[in-house]
C-alpha cells in the first residue's frame, strides 16, 4: 500500500461524520438508480411472461414448409425448439349447415408442446379433453349438441363426446379473374365478390374419428396455425413429412419456432419468407419480441427507458451535487496538507490520485450497499403493490406473479453509473488539490477568493476613503445597519468566500428542487389517473333495465316495431325500484329513464364552444344535434334541485316542467383532452322525431343544396334524399331549459359528447315524441365490490317477477377497486421516490453545511479570542445561514418552475384543460426541511469546531 493510499484512508478516518454521510449519499443514489432499473426490468418481465402465457413463446411462424424447409429448420443452429402443426385439408359443411357454422371446417393436428413449455397456447377445452391418441378429435364448442344436415361429415344424431365421425377431406379452390390460387391456410377467407368463385373437391380421402372434447373456438389467435374453423386431431407418425412431400396444395405444414437469441427471429423469418422453403411466408411474434427488446417497434421500450433515463438523470445530478460538495469542502479543509505534500515532492498526479483514491474507497463501500438497498426496496414496494401491479399489467389472469426480477447487466450498469457519478464529482476537487502551492497553502490564500464584482466594490471604497481626510471607522452597508458588527462580519465572510457560499447554496437549491419536482410528478400522475379512479357520481352498481317484446300479449312495454310505451315503462321501473330497495342491501341512488332524440337549438342559447361540440349549424343560425333526456325519480330530482339552490316551485311544476341542461363535458380533440361548455343561455329547444321510410333511414337535419333545412335520408345502396324539415317531422315538442349545471344528479352517468337534459319523471309524457329509450338504477355499496355482487344476485332473483323487463349489470365497484389499486401503486412509487430524494437532499445539505462550518474553526476561534460574545457569534451564523437558505430556496424555486413548465407543456399535449397545481405540501416540506437541517447542521458543526483559544484551533488545523 502506497503512502498516498494510507494518507487517503487516514483522512477518511479522521472525519468519520463526513465519511459516513458521503457513504450514505452514494448508497442512496445507487439504491435509487438500482430501484429504477430493477422496476423497469421487473415490469417488462411481467409483460413478457404474460404475453408468453397468453400467446405462447414462439418467435417465428413458417407457413407452408416443404421438405427442404423442414431440413433447414432441423439443421439451423439459431433455432432452440420447434413444433409443427399440419393442416390435412378442408371439409365442406354443405349449404344448410353453412348458414350457422360456416361453409368449411379445416382439419389440423393438435400441437404437441414439450413438457413444461408453452411454445403455442392451446385452445381452451370446454368439455372433455384434448386428443391423446390416433383417431381422436376435438370440435368447436358451437357444434356441441348440433345435428348436422348431410355434408362432408357423416355422423348419427347430435354431436357430443363419444360421437363417431366419417370426415371427407378435400381441396378448396378460389378462382379470380387474375388466375387461380388454393387456400392453403384456414386463415385465408374467400370473398363474395363477383370476380371470385369458390369451389370444393373432395379428393383427399376419409378420416374416421371419435369426438373426445370441445374447445372454445372464438377469439383472435396469435398464430395462423391455430386460426379458423378447425377440427383438431391427434398427429399420426410421419404426418409432417407426408404433408411436406405429398404435393397436395390443400395440405400445409406450419412450424412454430423459438430461437436462442431473440434478435435472430426477424432475420430467420425473412430468410424463410424470401426462399421457396416456406410457400406461405413467415412471420414474427412481435408482441413477445417487443418485450424481449428484439423488434423495431420500440415505442414501449422508448417510453419505459425514457422514464427510467429521466429519473436516473435526476438522481445522478443529486448524487453529483452531494459527492462534489463533500470532496470540494474536504479538499478546502486540507489545503495546508496538500501544500505541505507538494513542498515535500508530491507530484500533481499523486495528489489527484489521493483524492480519487478516497472516492474509490467510498464507492467500494457505498455502491454495494446501495445495490442491496435498492433491491430490498423494490422487493418491499412490489410486496405492498402486488395487487395493483397485477391489475395494471393484467398479469393475474395468466398466472403471472408481480415479483422483482434482478438483472445482473442492469445492476452492473447501475454500479458503473454510480461509480462514474462519484469519480466525476471528485475529479474537479482532485485537480484543485493538485494545483495548490506550498506558499498559498501556508498563507491560506485559497480560502479567500473575491468575486470580480466584490473586487470592484473594494476598489471604489478605497478610492473614496483616499479622497476624504477624515475616515469613518464604523462599518458601512445594509447588513451593518440592520445587524451591527455581526451582520457586517457575516456579510464580509459571504463576500470573500463566495465560492464556498455557492457550494452551499447549490446544495440547498438541488435539495429544494428534488422535493418540489417529486411533488410535481406526483401531481401529474394523480391527474392522469384520477379520471379512472372516480366513479359515476359514487355509483358502485349500475343496473340497466330494458323493455321486452311479448308478441300476442296485451300490455307489452315495447311493440314489435320497437316503440316504447313510456308511461308504462315508468310504472314498471318504479315498481321494480321499490321491490329492489326492500330486498337489496345497498344504498339506492335513484333511477332514470333516458331517451335519445334529435333537437333544434336556437342560436341565442349556444356559446363559442358550439362549433366544437354540436357540429351542424344551419343557415338560420340554429344548431341541429342529438340529445339525451334523463327522467329521474322524484326523490332524486328534488335533491338535485336543492343541491343547485333552484326554486322548487319553478322546477317541480306538474303543468309546466322545466329541464336542467348539463353544461360541462370532457372530450377529445386531435388526440388531446378538452372541456366544453356548449350553452351560454337558457331557452327553449325543439325535440323532434322523423317519419319512417321503408327503404331509407333518417340521418339528421342539415341544409340541402339550396340552403334550406332538411332531413337527410340515406339507404344501403347509396341512395339519398333530402326532405324539408316540416314535411319530415312526425312529432315534436318544446322543452324549456330553465337552468344549467356542471354535474348530473347522483347515479346519472352521462355521455361526454352529447347534450344532456335532466327532467323529473312526472314529465315522462314528453317521451312520446322521443326516440330510443332505456333505464338505469344505481346503488352505492361503500366501494365494496362484494356487496355490489350480492345486490346483483338479488336483482337476478327478481327477474322472474318482472317478465316485461330484462337486466344487465355493471359492477363499477370492482372496476373502481382495480383502478384505485393501480393509482395507489403509482402513488407508492412516487412516494418512495420522494422519500429517497428527500434523504439524498438531507445528506447533501448536512454534509455541505457542516463541513463548510468546520472548515472555519480557526476563524471562529480568532473572533472569539478578540471578544465576540456568544450572542454576536450566533447572530453572525444566523445571518449567513439565512442568506444560504433564502438563496437556495430562490434558486430551487426557479429550477422547479422550469421543470414545472416542461411538465405542463408535456401534459397540455394530451390534456388541453390541464392546469398546473403547485405542490404546496412539498414546497412547505422543502422550507421546513431546509430550516431543520440548517439548525441541526449548524449545531453539530459548532459543537465540533468549538475551540477555547487560537493556539488550540491552530494545533487542530495543522494536526
Amino acid at each position: 500500500m502506497s503512502v498516498f493510499t494510507r494518507f487517503a484512508i487516514r483522512s477518511l478516518k479522521r472525519n468519520r461524520t463526513r465519511t459516513a454521510v458521503s457513504i450514505i449519499g452514494i448508497a442512496l443514489s445507487c439504491a435509487l438508480i438500482t430501484a429504477v432499473f430493477t422496476s423497469v426490468v421487473s415490469m417488462t418481465t411481467m409483460l413478457r411472461e404474460r404475453t408468453a402465457a397468453d400467446e405462447g413463446t414462439w418467435q417465428v411462424e413458417a407457413i407452408g414448409l416443404n421438405e427442404e424447409g423442414l431440413e433447414t429448420i432441423a439443421a439451423d443452429g439459431r433455432i432452440d425448439r420447434h413444433i409443427e402443426v399440419v393442416e390435412l385439408g378442408a371439409v365442406s359443411m354443405g349449404e344448410e349447415n353453412a348458414k350457422s357454422y360456416g361453409p368449411y371446417q379445416f382439419i389440423k393436428t393438435w400441437p404437441q408442446n414439450p413438457d413444461g413449455e408453452n411454445i403455442v397456447t392451446m385452445q381452451k377445452i370446454t368439455d372433455g379433453h384434448a386428443p391423446q391418441a390416433a383417431g381422436e378429435v376435438v370440435l368447436p364448442h358451437y357444434l356441441q349438441g348440433a345435428t348436422l344436415q348431410p355434408c362432408g361429415i357423416a355422423t348419427e344424431g347430435a354431436l357430443d363426446i363419444g360421437s363417431h365421425l366419417s370426415v371427407q377431406l378435400g381441396t378448396r379452390t378460389i378462382t379470380t379473374s387474375d388466375g387461380t390460387y388454393v387456400s392453403l391456410s384456414s386463415s385465408n377467407i374467400g370473398g363474395a365478390d363477383e370476380d371470385i368463385s369458390d369451389s370444393y373437391e373432395a379428393n383427399l380421402g376419409t378420416l374416421d374419428l371419435t369426438v373426445v372434447g370441445f374447445y372454445y373456438a372464438y377469439g383472435l389467435r396469435s398464430t395462423s396455425a391455430m386460426e379458423g374453423n378447425c377440427f383438431f386431431v391427434y398427429p399420426e407418425s410421419g404426418c409432417v413429412e407426408k404433408a411436406a412431400t405429398d404435393g397436395a396444395e390443400a395440405t400445409c405444414v406450419y412450424s412454430l419456432i423459438t430461437v436462442h437469441n431473440p434478435h435472430d427471429a426477424d432475420p430467420l423469418a425473412q430468410e424463410l419468407a424470401n426462399s421457396s422453403q416456406a410457400t406461405g411466408g413467415a412471420s414474427t411474434h412481435n408482441s413477445l419480441l417487443r418485450w424481449q427488446g428484439a423488434t423495431n417497434d420500440a415505442d414501449i421500450w422508448t417510453t419505459l427507458y425514457m422514464m427510467a433515463g429521466i429519473l436516473a438523470a435526476v438522481i445522478i445530478v443529486a448524487g453529483i451535487s452531494l459527492v462534489y460538495n463533500a470532496f470540494a469542502i474536504s479538499v478546502s479543509e486540507r489545503t495546508q496538507m496538500f501544500g505541505l505534500l507538494a513542498s515535500l515532492g508530491a507530484s500533481k498526479r499523486q495528489l489527484r490520485r489521493t483524492v480519487l483514491t478516497e472516492a474509490l474507497i467510498l464507492s467500494a463501500i457505498g455502491i454495494p450497499a446501495g445495490i442491496v438497498l435498492g433491491i430490498l426496496g423494490c422487493v418491499a414496494v412490489f410486496a405492498l403493490t402486488g395487487s395493483g401491479l397485477a391489475y395494471m399489467f393484467n398479469v393475474d389472469a395468466y398466472g403471472v406473479a408481480a415479483q422483482v426480477t434482478v438483472s445482473l447487466p442492469l445492476l452492473a450498469l447501475a454500479a458503473l453509473l454510480s461509480l462514474a457519478t462519484v469519480l466525476v464529482s471528485a475529479w474537479i476537487p482532485a485537480r484543485r488539490a493538485s494545483r495548490v502551492s506550498a506558499v498559498d497553502a501556508i498563507r491560506r490564500t485559497q480560502d479567500v477568493r473575491l468575486a470580480r464584482s466584490a473586487r470592484r466594490r473594494l476598489a471604489r471604497s478605497s478610492m473614496s476613503r483616499a479622497r476624504h481626510t477624515r475616515m469613518d471607522a464604523r462599518p458601512h452597508g445594509l447588513a451593518a445597519r440592520l445587524f451591527g458588527i455581526p451582520g457586517f462580519i457575516a456579510h464580509r465572510n459571504l463576500t470573500r468566500a463566495a465560492s464556498k457560499a455557492r457550494v452551499t447554496v447549490a446544495a440547498l437549491a438541488v435539495s429544494v428542487t428534488l422535493l418540489i419536482v417529486a411533488g410535481l410528478i406526483g401531481g401529474v400522475l394523480d391527474y392522469a389517473t384520477s379520471t379512472s379512479v372516480n366513479t359515476a357520481n359514487g355509483v358502485d352498481l349500475e343496473v340497466s333495465v330494458f323493455p321486452t317484446t311479448r308478441e300476442g300479449e296485451q300490455g307489452a312495454l315495447m311493440d314489435a316495431e320497437g316503440d316504447i310505451d313510456s308511461t308504462r315503462m315508468l310504472d314498471a321501473v318504479d315498481d321494480l325500484y321499490a321491490a329492489a330497495n326492500s330486498a337489496v342491501d345497498a344504498t339506492p341512488l335513484g333511477y332514470s329513464i333516458s331517451y335519445y332524440a334529435d333537437t333544434l337549438i336556437p342560436a341565442s342559447m349556444v356559446s363559442g364552444d358550439a362549433n366544437r361540440f354540436f357540429g351542424t349549424q344551419l343557415n338560420d343560425g340554429s344548431w341541429a344535434a342529438p340529445i339525451y333526456i334523463y327522467f329521474v325519480d322524484d326523490a332524486t330530482w328534488r335533491a338535485y334541485i336543492d343541491e343547485l339552490g333552484l326554486s322548487t316551485r319553478q322546477f317541480c311544476s306538474a303543468s309546466h316542467p322545466e329541464a336542467i341542461a348539463l353544461n360541462r363535458y370532457n372530450g377529445q380533440e386531435d388526440g388531446s383532452y378538452v372541456s366544453y361548455s356548449p350553452l351560454a343561455n337558457t331557452g327553449s329547444v325543439r325535440v323532434v322525431t322523423f317519419k319512417k321510410d321503408e327503404n331509407l333511414m333518417p340521418g339528421g337535419i342539415v341544409d340541402n343544396d339550396q340552403g334550406e333545412p332538411s332531413v337527410w335520408y340515406s339507404g344501403p345502396d347509396g341512395e339519398e334524399r333530402y326532405v324539408p324539415v316540416e314535411e319530415a317531422i312526425e312529432s315534436d315538442s318544446a322543452i324549456e331549459v330553465g337552468a344549467m349545471a356542471d354535474s348530473a344528479p347522483a347515479g346519472i352517468d352521462t355521455f361526454s359528447s352529447t347534450l344532456s337534459l335532466v327532467m323529473p319523471a312526472s314529465a315522462i309524457s314528453l317521451a312520446r315524441t322521443l326516440g330510443d329509450g332505456s333505464s338505469t338504477i344505481a346503488y352505492a355499496t361503500g366501494g365494496s365490490a362484494e356487496a355490489a355482487g350480492k345486490a346483483q344476485d338479488t336483482f337476478e332473483g327478481l327477474a322472474s317477477t318482472f317478465p316485461d323487463l330484462s337486466f344487465s349489470f355493471n359492477n363499477i365497484a370492482q372496476t373502481v377497486q382495480q383502478n384505485r389499486l393501480m393509482s395507489q401503486t403509482v402513488q407508492t412509487f412516487i412516494y418512495c421516490f420522494t422519500v429517497i430524494c428527500g434523504l439524498i437532499a438531507i445528506a447533501n445539505v448536512f454534509n455541505t453545511l457542516t463541513n463548510s462550518l468546520i472548515l472555519r474553526r480557526r476563524e471562529f476561534a480568532v473572533l472569539k479570542s478578540i471578544g465576540m460574545g456568544d450572542r454576536a457569534f450566533g447572530y453572525m451564523i444566523a445571518y449567513e445561514c439565512a442568506s444560504y437558505a433564502l438563496r437556495g430556496l430562490a434558486v430551487g424555486a426557479v429550477l422547479s418552475a422550469v421543470v414545472a413548465l416542461l411538465l405542463t407543456r408535456a401534459m397540455e399535449l394530451s390534456y388541453i384543460s390541464y392546469e398546473l397545481e403547485v405542490p404546496w405540501a412539498n414546497v412547505g416540506i422543502s422550507i421546513l426541511m431546509i430550516l431543520v437541517i440548517i439548525l441541526i447542521s449548524v449545531a453539530y458543526a459548532l459543537h465540533q469546531c468549538r475551540a477555547s483559544s487560537v493556539v488550540e484551533a491552530l494545533k487542530t488545523d495543522i494536526a
